[in-house]
């Protein structure tokens, strides 16, 4: 793996990792709701024990205090309120998820489909998300 690719893979892992901690927070704390809690846990363990190897490797090529993207300049993102944040961060994961599947097809193709199956089940918990706060809307 080359230290571009690798340097690609660590900022979406911890994109992911991070994104599904506040996800899982929200649904624990601020939505109180298990379903939801069990679920994003569920995966945000498997993906922690699917790609420990591959985040010992990359963290290698880490070098965030080069990173052009470090600026707040680029954090541009307005939250009015928990259900905000939620849902950003929702599309957070999704987003690093569809990064490490495509860019691992190339060195870990099989880690790759396991990012695209995580992809697709975040898609669903974010529906069931949406749905809880519709119903119960977060103060």
């Amino acid at each position: 793996m080359d230290r571009r690719s690798a340097r690609i893979i660590d900022a979406n892992l911890n994109r992911l990792s991070e994104g599904l901690k506040v996800v899982e927070d929200i649904a624990r704390l601020g939505m109180e709701h298990k379903g939801l809690l069990r679920g994003i846990r569920a995966l945000r363990t498997r993906l922690g024990n699917d790609t420990l190897v591959l985040r010992r490797r990359v963290v290698l090529d880490r070098h965030s205090e080069d990173d052009p993207g470090r600026p707040d300049r680029f954090d541009r993102g307005k939250r009015r309120d928990l259900g905000d944040v939620l849902a950003a961060n929702f599309k957070r994961c999704q987003e690093a998820c569809r990064v490490l599947e495509e860019v691992l097809k190339v060195d870990e193709p099989r880690l790759g489909a396991g990012f695209k199956q995580a992809r697709f089940r975040l898609y669903d918990l974010e529906r069931d998300a949406l749905a809880a706060l519709a119903r119960r809307p977060l103060d």
